[in-house]
Parts: structure tokens; C-alpha cells; sequence
């Protein structure tokens, strides 16, 4: 970090390319990819976790349930703060495509994963999947139409078309 700071402070052209450089990476967006990354974080937790993490405790006692949500919040938080990037940089296509593989990545995380933690955290897929797709509602202008949304769900989630629908029918998305 001090050698690109340095690099900055002697090149005027150089945080502008550094800045270009970054957009360039941020571009290239893999639904797949990102699907595949978000599922491993979650298959990665682990019961054993869950068990520690609960019990008794100087403040009282911490559910094993509340442990696993808690698990599942910490394991989806990287990649909800990689789609922040895109939307502070206003790259709404890219952060519509991000979106989409979260929302696929738990999907198939709740559907195809054998993990002995879905057990301590039953709920938690579909609550987060209901949240993503909030967060994803109030993308700023140039985001997919909700038509787009429920097809890709209904395409790609399609154990959570019904949620998905719901979700977008109840909803007014936010005016970004």
C-alpha cells in the first residue's frame, strides 16, 4: 500500500490508471463462478462451530440457532460487501449479475448441500435469499426490470420462485 501511495504522489496519470484498472476487473462478472464461491462459503461452516459458539456465556445464553445465523450472516458478508463496489461505483449491470449469483449460490446451497449446519440454521437460506433480493431492489437506475429478476429466479433459483415472486410482487422497489 506505502508503494502505491508513493507511485500516486509521483505520477499524475497514475491513480487514474490504478482506477481504470480496478473498473476493468470489476467488469467481469461470472454468475457461475460467484454462485460456486457462495455455496463453498457456506458448505464450509461448520456444526462443531455452531456448538462452540453457543452456551452459556457471562451475558446470558446463546442459541445454537442464533450461532448459525449469526454463521451465516459472517459467511455472506464478503460478497455483500463486494456488490457495495459496484454500487458505489454505479455499475448497476455488474452489480445486477453479482446479485444474481448470491441468490444462486444460497439457492443452491440450501438444495444441494448435505451439511450437517442446515440443520442448526434451517431458515436462514430462505431469509437471506429475501434479503439479497431487497438489497438488490434498490439498485439505482440501469438495474435489470423485475421481470428479468423473476426470470432468472424462476430459471435459475427455481426452489425459490414462489419466494422470489412474492418478494418482487410485494415490494415496491426503491427509487434509487
Amino acid at each position: 500500500m506505502a508503494i502505491l501511495e508513493i507511485l500516486v504522489e509521483r505520477h499524475d496519470n497514475f491513480a487514474q490508471e490504478a482506477d481504470a484498472v480496478a473498473e476493468e476487473l470489476l467488469r467481469e462478472v461470472d454468475v457461475e463462478g460467484l454462485a460456486a464461491d457462495v455455496k463453498n462459503a457456506l458448505e464450509f461452516l461448520e456444526v462443531e462451530d455452531v456448538w462452540d459458539r453457543s452456551g452459556a456465556r457471562r451475558d446470558g445464553y446463546f442459541e445454537p440457532g442464533e450461532a448459525a445465523w449469526e454463521m451465516f450472516d459472517e459467511a455472506l458478508q464478503p460478497f455483500r460487501q463486494d456488490v457495495e463496489k459496484y454500487r458505489k461505483r454505479a455499475m448497476s449491470e455488474e452489480a445486477n449479475l453479482y446479485y444474481q449469483g448470491i441468490l444462486k449460490g444460497i439457492h443452491d446451497f440450501d438444495n444441494e448441500s448435505s451439511t450437517k449446519y442446515k440443520e442448526w440454521a434451517v431458515d436462514a437460506p430462505a431469509e437471506y435469499f429475501g434479503l439479497v433480493l431487497d438489497e438488490w431492489k434498490v439498485l439505482p437506475e440501469g438495474r435489470l426490470p423485475l421481470s428479468e429478476m423473476r426470470d432468472f429466479i424462476d430459471d435459475q433459483c427455481p426452489a425459490y420462485a414462489e419466494l422470489g415472486a412474492r418478494l418482487l410482487r410485494s415490494r415496491k422497489r426503491g427509487s434509487g
